[in-house]
């Protein structure tokens, strides 16, 4: 499985390099440079209403709220998305570091399972909402462009996984899970295979909300719509201004590839390309989807190193303290 991520890992980023050097670093640079740092800072700046969004969303999911949950969820979520950008060469560490952070702010391991498992669950139906959204603009606006079938096939296979995915959920997989150590003759923790339990509780427990489920949909929805006003403001400060429904076809389907090509870390390469192709429909030259690329990966970098600093640093002092009470423990 690692061989296989780095393998991905260097296979996106050669096609990424391949697609820099080939439309030629000049004219990426020009269009770069004229969004400027103001620009980098605005998209930051924005940024910020998404990761919102999504946090608000995934607060949604908890039944019974600790003191001062919501800013909990910001933080937490602010992890995740840190994590999972600069980290990706480790799957699923954003969502294990986000949380392992909310069970710092009174919420049970279990809940914070969780949450973090439906809340990622109703986030992919929220995606393929958008980039149902984003097709049916396509459709509407270029209805002889050619080359929505292979959207409308992904969308097609991904609903189907979702829905098997939400239905195994609620037929208790992980009480499966609980009870598959001894289906197979093997022994483990008890402690462990009770906290599966526990984790297949609460999930039952969010799924008798459906409201709770419906606002999380909506809210990552609507994350996702705010997501593509950088794209939009991205484009208009570089000098290539397209409307916000092509900007937003542009970036559901770039974030339906980005979600399809999961095991690419970083999404190395597929981000990049996904550009270069859904711009060419709108007229956007390649230097241009190729500076839009680059701006929201150093977007990234901006708001997720000093996330990914504060983070460790907190982890540090948490096991120092933890180190400190076992020494003074007889």
């Amino acid at each position: 499985m690692k061989a296989g991520f780095i393998l991905a890992a260097f296979g996106g980023l050669a096609l990424a390099i391949g697609l820099f050097v080939y439309y030629g670093l000049g004219p990426i640079g020009a269009a770069l440079a004229a969004a400027g740092w103001s620009g980098l800072a605005l998209l930051c700046a924005l940024h910020a209403i998404p990761i919102a969004l999504c946090a608000l969303a995934w607060r949604a999911l908890l039944v019974e709220a600790p003191p001062r949950a919501t800013l909990a969820f910001l933080w937490a979520r602010l992890v995740r998305d840190s994590t999972g950008n600069l980290l990706a060469m480790v799957p699923a560490a954003g969502e294990v570091a986000a949380g392992r952070e909310l069970t710092f702010h009174d919420v049970r391991l279990s809940v914070a399972s969780a949450t973090t498992i439906v809340d990622l669950t109703m986030e992919i139906v929220s995606q393929l909402l958008f980039t149902l959204l984003g097709l049916t603009l396509l459709l509407v606006q270029r209805p002889g462009a050619g080359g929505e079938w292979w959207p409308t096939g992904g969308l097609a296979v991904a609903t189907l996984a979702v829905i098997g995915f939400i239905f195994a959920q609620r037929s208790g997989l992980f009480r499966f899970l609980q009870k598959l150590p001894a289906l197979l003759g093997l022994q483990q923790p008890y402690e462990s295979l009770a906290e599966i339990g526990r984790i297949d509780a609460a999930i039952q427990e969010i799924y008798r909300h459906p409201a709770r489920l419906a606002g999380c949909i909506v809210l990552h929805l609507a994350g996702w719509i705010a997501g593509t006003a950088e794209t939009w403001i991205g484009l208009w400060l570089m000098g290539y201004p397209l409307s916000f429904a092509d900007c937003l076809v542009i970036e559901s389907l770039v974030s339906a590839l980005r979600t399809v090509a999961f095991f690419v870390p970083w999404s190395a390469g597929v981000q990049e390309s996904g550009y270069v192709m859904l711009g060419a429909l709108f007229g956007l030259p390649p230097e241009a989807s190729l500076a839009l690329a680059l701006l929201k990966r150093a977007r990234d970098v901006v708001i997720g190193l000093p996330a990914l600093l504060i983070w460790q640093a907190n982890e540090s002092r948490r096991l120092w303290l933890r180190a400190g009470s076992l020494r003074r423990t007889p």
